[in-house]
């Protein structure tokens, strides 16, 4: 009894845990993107406008429509899948701790914005959110474009674990998310819009800014 008690009451928990993981990625990763390889200063503004687009629709998608997790088990498994594949991804090529962030975002971000674009374009009245995910795939690439070369290129099993992670998450995100049914409150989910949109703007700032004091010798180089 007290078994069954302190499963129901760690499952939202656990479910809590994760959106809010979940809603954080973009930022923490981009940050560390940033940081570390700086952005091109003529396509600063298309980060800008398709990142905020992208993780706009991304949060509001993901914490209005995903469900309250019923099983711990369930919620367990879908909240350590993508941190496990990445944390094997960085342990298979002796990665360094910040590259965490980035490449489980490209797990579980790629994962989500491919979900949405898929279930939005099978529904008439979703085509406009298919164009944002398709603006927000084009942002993420050009994001990690160059810690994909740098980290990523050549090391085939952490390649074969990030594929693996994001086409297991992306199964999973798309059978939470095609019930198409409101899970939350919409003005709870607005204020979270806003929240989560402000750390990623000042993760962007934040990053780029202290790139520049590296190159200018203020900080240490590398990750």
């Amino acid at each position: 009894m007290r078994t069954s008690l302190f499963k129901s009451r760690l499952t939202p928990v656990v479910g809590v845990v994760h959106l809010t993981y979940l809603g954080l990625l973009p930022a923490l990763a981009t940050f560390g993107v940033l940081y570390s390889y700086g952005y091109p200063d003529w396509m600063f503004i298309f980060l800008l406008v398709g990142g905020t687009a992208a993780v706009g629709v991304y949060v509001a998608v993901l914490f209005y429509y995903t469900p309250a997790p019923t099983s711990l088990g369930w919620s367990l498994f879908v909240l350590l899948d993508g941190p496990a594949c990445a944390l094997l991804s960085l342990y298979s090529k002796r990665g360094v701790p910040l590259g965490f962030a980035v490449e489980a975002f490209i797990v579980d971000g790629t994962a989500v914005c491919l979900s949405i674009l898929v279930i939005a374009y099978r529904t008439a009245g979703g085509r406009a959110a298919a164009g944002w995910m398709l603006l927000a795939l084009a942002a993420i690439t050009s994001l990690v474009w160059h810690y994909f070369w740098e980290q990523l290129w050549g090391h085939w099993v952490s390649l074969a674990l990030l594929l693996g992670g994001t086409l297991e998450a992306m199964l999973v995100r798309s059978r939470q998310l095609e019930r198409d049914e409101a899970a939350r409150d919409q003005n709870a989910t607005a204020a979270l819009i806003v929240v989560l949109l402000l750390a990623w703007v000042a993760a962007l700032i934040a990053g780029n800014v202290l790139h520049e004091l590296k190159l200018k010798g203020a900080l240490p180089g590398g990750w």
